[in-house]
């Protein structure tokens, strides 16, 4: 085996594993809201833990085989992905994650609501997380929370910008590998309107775990921009 093909196997199976935690992450997360079978007539408190059960179900997965890609480079997703948060990550992130929600995702989504004013409205943009805060009532607000301030943040960045960046990034190069990464990111959210916004935020996020060669950092910005989406649409 020539010792290029040798260099690209880590690579390959980091590719590998991404698509097997995508695939039965959100295999386990469709099973699991079909089986609790909310409706529109169902109410809210029924509708947040379905949809808390089915992103815990599908993070759990992703979890997993990130593990399990950490093991098979004999190393752990603390040591490997740098899982750690400092005190300097809380400093940096979170000023980072507020002005990519309520600056960044505004300059790059304004070109498109210039084109298309009904698509690209505020209302249309922020739609999911209206509709996520709408259902979260009493006690369940504090659910809500822990499904999209921290469990997403910490989940995502582990499988996007800890296994999926680090194979596609070895492959393609560090610039495109990052471009792939966020455009991938943007698109597995399944919400046109979000893209442009969401692909140039994570591109903000894959240029963090460059640089701070961790993850706490894009986990800490990532939490600070959720936490910023639901205040916006919490209070405007």
């Amino acid at each position: 085996m020539s010792t290029e093909t040798s260099g690209l196997q880590p690579q390959k199976r980091a590719l590998g594993y991404w698509v097997t935690a995508f695939i039965f992450g959100n295999l386990a997360s469709l099973t699991v809201f079909v089986a609790l079978e909310p409706d529109a007539s169902t109410d809210s408190v029924v509708r947040t833990s379905t949809m808390a059960a089915s992103a815990f179900c599908m993070w759990a997965v992703f979890c997993v085989v990130a593990q399990r890609f950490c093991t098979a480079n004999n190393t752990t997703l603390r040591d490997g992905f740098g899982l750690s948060i400092t005190k300097r990550d809380w400093l940096v992130g979170i000023p980072i994650g507020l002005a990519s929600q309520f600056v960044l995702v505004n300059v790059v989504t304004w070109p498109f609501a210039q084109l298309f004013p009904d698509a690209f409205s505020f209302d249309e943009v922020s739609r999911r997380a209206t509709e996520l805060t709408d259902q979260a009532q009493g006690l369940w607000i504090v659910v809500l929370v822990l499904v999209v301030v921290v469990g997403a943040p910490i989940a995502e960045e582990i499988l996007y910008r800890g296994v999926l960046q680090n194979g596609v990034t070895a492959l393609l190069g560090v610039m495109p590998g990052l471009v792939t990464t966020a455009a991938i990111f943007a698109l597995v959210h399944f919400s046109p309107v979000e893209i442009p916004g969401l692909f140039a935020f994570a591109l903000v996020l894959g240029l963090l775990r460059k640089n701070s060669g961790r993850l706490g950092l894009p986990i800490v910005t990532h939490m600070a921009f959720n936490v910023a989406g639901l205040l916006l649409v919490a209070l405007v």
